[in-house]
């Protein structure tokens, strides 16, 4: 039997530290993409899936950093982090 994905192991990798500066300087309220107690709420986890399946996440390239995933990375993205939901209780917003 596989075991579940977890955040440090499978989630955190997806977003470099490109991405998580983006959310902490660009989004209000500032998401820390870095840490579980934010990413796994509820609110934010479907922000971050809806916004990840709808193509504005992650960031275009900017500056010189890689930014949008090929459809494989977002498909494999998506499949991995509702496993992870999941598997793992929401934490608390």
């Amino acid at each position: 039997m596989a075991m579940a994905p977890s955040f440090a192991a499978t989630i955190k990798p997806y977003f470099t530290a490109y991405f998580r500066a983006h959310m902490l300087t660009l989004y209000t309220p500032p998401l820390d993409l870095w840490d579980i107690t934010q990413v796994g709420t509820d609110q934010n986890w479907n922000k971050i899936y809806n916004a990840v399946s709808g193509g504005s996440m992650p960031p275009p390239v900017a500056n010189g950093y890689p930014g949008v995933w090929d459809s494989y990375t977002q498909t494999q993205f998506l499949a991995d982090f509702q496993a992870w939901k999941n598997a793992n209780p929401p934490y608390p917003p």
